[in-house]
């Protein structure tokens, strides 16, 4: 193993137990007193952060965006997500999402129309879409899961990052084959198989003490493990083909070898969405 390498797996190995920490740290604070808000009003700054870092990348690649329009939009679905009295139901927590969204696709398009933006308002329009629908709408459903139930979320959450883990370990230990080289060069078959083998038995021993009073079969387990890492590793390389395109390395420079705050999250922006709406449907 290159020192580079070397370095970097140590760099990953101190940041990731400290997130992990501070989650765990969240995770006790909401369970005495805070019912799962504190996560959420977390998960709302992660992704104001994220949409922030997003429009600096969309604009470094060229890309006109609405920076307050989208920042505006997240920041009502993120704050609406508290006054909600219960998720249980489903019922119009799902309503304030659709009309954000059609409130922001009315405003972009009335904003096209205009002489000074006729040229690129199509432009502008899909690229804030992009950012509101891509980021605010998965942390919006992840504050939904905290409030619902908190050890669900610190499932989906420990089950995607220490997949992503043990996708880098198995990756920089046994890769030969790159998975998508024209998208992120980086990853190879090795360590996606790797990382779906780490979550599915992460998955198997970690569903009875956080989501325990859900009775799911082990293949259930399986498959919820399963659904959680594909999702990962979708929403990873999905981010890396926006930062390709923009032509950025990393999100921002917040986290050494992490990147930035959208980095951190990318993982989780396909894998909350999909576990959450079978969760509901489980519960």
């Amino acid at each position: 193993m290159s020192f580079a390498r070397s370095k970097g797996l140590g760099t990953r190995l101190v940041i990731a137990p400290t997130l992990l920490a501070l989650i765990a740290f969240l995770w006790w604070a909401d369970q005495r007193w805070g019912e799962g808000r504190f996560s959420a009003a977390v998960l709302a700054l992660l992704s104001l952060v994220g949409i922030q870092e997003y429009v600096h990348m969309m604009r470094s690649g060229g890309f006109p965006i609405g920076r307050r329009y989208l920042l505006g939009a997240a920041l009502v679905l993120h704050l609406g997500a508290f006054f909600f009295h219960s998720w249980e139901s489903l019922d119009t927590e799902l309503y304030l999402p659709i009309l954000a969204t059609v409130v922001l696709v009315f405003t972009m398009a009335l904003r096209s129309l205009t002489r000074t933006r006729m040229e690129e308002g199509l432009e502008e329009m899909g690229s804030t879409l992009l950012g509101f629908v891509w980021l605010a709408w998965p942390m919006f459903f992840a504050q939904g899961l905290a409030m619902r139930n908190l050890g669900a979320l610190l499932f989906v959450v420990v089950i995607s990052k220490f997949g992503d883990i043990g996708a880098y370990l198995f990756g920089i230990t046994f890769g030969n084959r790159k998975l998508i080289p024209h998208v992120s060069p980086g990853k190879s078959v090795e360590g996606a198989v790797g990382g779906l083998i780490t979550s599915c038995v992460l998955g198997v021993f970690l569903w009875s003490p956080l989501v325990g009073q859900v009775h799911v079969p082990l293949l259930g387990i399986l498959g919820l493990s399963l659904l959680i890492n594909l999702t990962t590793q979708i929403g990873d390389l999905v981010e890396s083909l926006v930062k390709r395109r923009c032509r950025v390395k990393d999100s921002s420079t917040m986290l050494p070898e992490h990147g930035g705050v959208l980095d951190l999250i990318d993982s989780l922006l396909f894998s909350i969405p999909a576990f959450f709406f079978v969760f509901v449907r489980l519960t």
